[in-house]
């Protein structure tokens, strides 16, 4: 069979196999999923041409697996780098556990063709703990960014908490999906058909949502300051979040439309991998640019985004500054400061 053929699921599976199926936790297991790729081409010694197709199949899938793995250990390595600078940042951790998940999966694949390796169906397990951890980890960057511009707002919060709880539903389906070993691509998940739509249904929405709540804000502080690092953070923000969900939409419609015939079980892991990699970059670029910007400052970029209150900057009189700011001006201004004291002339 060749990878780009449509996979007919019940040919694959047989007639009624759930009947004669052994169980665990209530889903059934079918006999070829509960193989290995080591046993699954040792099944096929006396017929050459069977046996050299099923580890072309299976080298080609480890292939990718060794790929995802190095980009994977890559972004766990930046991850940690970003940890050390800044311990309590709530999206460090973020990209960090993702990327840790990546290469829980990624090892526990590598093993697949070696004798005693783990079984096929273990395998798609992992991934579908993955495949949950990976858009959780990006929704609640994007979510305590927009509650933080936002000051904090509780209604937010909840459409944010309400708006995750779907997720999740991507592990049952990979869970329930049976396993199977094909020659062509050596392990494989036979997920309904509209598996890859559920899956773009619950990270494209709430992944819009949140880009557009922050993103407004930025633009925002940029037409009320200028400051190049607020310029910075919207374009970036932007490109990223835009590659965010065109890689979600992408992905998800090569995999329902199954352009790469069984391979195209492949596309789900693709994003998951593209998602990883903007999220440690959007993360590693947002400390650039609200830390190493030579314009002025304004208070909001200098403290963080913790502490953004962009409502107060509103209602300076004009020519008010901040002490920040006035080491950076000349002539005549005002400076502002905290507390019930009115600005005193500088």
């Amino acid at each position: 069979m060749p990878f780009w053929d449509v996979v007919d699921h019940d040919a694959l599976l047989g007639k009624d196999w759930e009947k004669h199926a052994e169980r665990l936790w209530g889903i059934p297991l079918h006999p070829l999923g509960e193989m290995s790729t080591f046993e699954y081409m040792m099944a096929a010694q006396g017929d050459l041409q069977e046996m050299r197709a099923r580890s072309l199949g299976a080298y080609m899938q480890h292939v990718i697996n060794a790929m995802g793995n190095y980009i994977f250990f890559r972004n766990v390595i930046v991850s940690l780098k970003m940890l050390y600078r800044r311990p309590y940042t709530l999206a460090t951790w973020c990209c960090l556990i993702q990327s840790l998940a990546g290469v829980a999966y990624t090892l526990y694949a590598l093993a697949l063709p070696m004798p005693g390796g783990p079984s096929c169906r273990s395998v798609l397990w992992n991934i579908g703990i993955g495949l949950a951890i990976s858009p959780i980890c990006v929704s609640i960057t994007l979510l305590q960014k927009a509650y933080i511009v936002h000051n904090r707002s509780r209604w937010l919060l909840i459409t944010g908490i309400i708006l995750m709880l779907p997720q999740p539903l991507v592990t049952y389906y990979a869970w329930t999906s049976p396993a199977v070993m094909v020659p062509v691509t050596a392990c494989l998940s036979l997920y309904p058909a509209y598996f890859p739509w559920i899956k773009l249904a619950t990270d494209a929405p709430i992944n819009m949502v949140f880009s557009a709540a922050f993103l407004t804000v930025v633009y925002r502080q940029y037409c009320l300051f200028g400051s190049g690092a607020w310029r910075r953070l919207m374009r970036n923000g932007i490109q990223t979040m835009c590659l965010v969900v065109i890689s979600n939409f992408i992905c998800m419609l090569a995999a329902a439309l199954s352009l790469l015939g069984p391979l195209s079980e492949m596309f789900i892991v693709l994003d998951w991998i593209l998602t990883s990699l903007l999220l440690v970059y959007h993360s590693t670029h947002l400390r650039s640019d609200t830390s190493n910007s030579h314009d002025p400052h304004t208070p909001n970029v200098m403290i963080g985004f913790s502490q953004i209150k962009a409502a107060e900057s509103m209602h300076m009189p004009e020519h008010t500054i901040t002490a920040d700011q006035a080491k950076y001006s000349t002539g005549p201004r005002y400076v502002s400061y905290d507390g019930d004291d009115a600005p005193l002339p500088h």
